[in-house]
């Protein structure tokens, strides 16, 4: 059976402690692992590792524990150096919106309690991933080759990511972003018109063992894409203006 997280927290934590010593200065469990809706077995453990010294040696020592890490479904960890953080608002301001929102602090200093992040610089990396997002997508629909489970894994892959772009979104909006699953669907929809339904149906591929059938995704994926084209379009446009699927939007560039 797996491990919960706090087991799995404490053996991660031991294994930094081990490493780093005395130059550890936290250590950060956030995502899932940090809420309510960690599922055993299938959600990852994302953790944030602050560190003064971050040597090529150093990190050779924790080459040994990595596939202890895979089996307990823990994620790579974010290692960085304590100033770092500040420093890297203006380039990641989602990354580190969305550790903020849910984090547990498990040794050392929060890092993340004070942060303040810049409007325009939540607006940017927006745009930028949207637009690598729809890229990305675009080049894996022809990728699949139209083959069921590689239109399947296409939907798994992509859609973790798509957590922290509706919460800057939000914050772009003004609106509360610290909210997840059907929360920010909902939430997302009252901002900026978000498709709820295409979401919820691309949520359920991604954790259903058996796809659905290849016409379905098919069908999934092509609107997925006009969903997220939808949203480079607002985003370019300098701003949020909602408008429901299907109307003809804004007149901003297209990738």
């Amino acid at each position: 059976m797996p491990r919960d997280p706090e087991q799995i927290s404490e053996a991660f934590v031991a294994d930094m402690e081990s490493c780093w010593g005395e130059d550890l200065v936290s250590v950060i469990l956030y995502g899932s692992g940090a809420r309510d809706d960690f599922i055993p077995g299938r959600s990852d453990l994302n953790f944030l590792v602050l560190v003064r010294d971050l040597e090529p040696e150093r990190l050779r020592s924790l080459q040994q524990k990595v596939k202890r890490w895979r089996k307990e479904r823990v994620a790579m960890p974010v290692l960085m150096r304590p100033e770092m953080v500040q420093t890297a608002l203006d380039s990641y301001p989602l990354e580190f919106l969305t550790m903020k929102g849910a984090h547990r602090v498990l040794k050392g200093t929060d890092a993340l309690a004070g942060l303040v992040f810049q409007r325009e610089d939540v607006r940017l990396q927006c745009e930028r991933d949207l637009r690598g997002k729809l890229l990305h997508l675009r080049a894996g629909a022809i990728e699949c080759e139209g083959k069921r489970d590689r239109m399947a894994e296409l939907i798994r892959s992509s859609l973790p990511a798509m957590t922290a772009l509706f919460q800057g979104l939000l914050f772009f909006a003004g609106r509360p972003a610290a909210v997840w699953g059907n929360d920010l669907l909902e939430a997302g929809r009252d901002a900026y018109n978000l498709d709820t339904v295409l979401f919820q149906e691309l949520s359920r591929v991604r954790f259903e063992k058996r796809p659905p059938s290849k016409e379905v995704l098919q069908g999934l994926i092509a609107r997925y894409l006009r969903e997220v084209e939808r949203l480079v379009e607002m985003i370019d446009a300098g701003g949020l203006k909602p408008q429901a699927a299907g109307d003809s939007g804004s007149q901003g560039a297209r990738i």
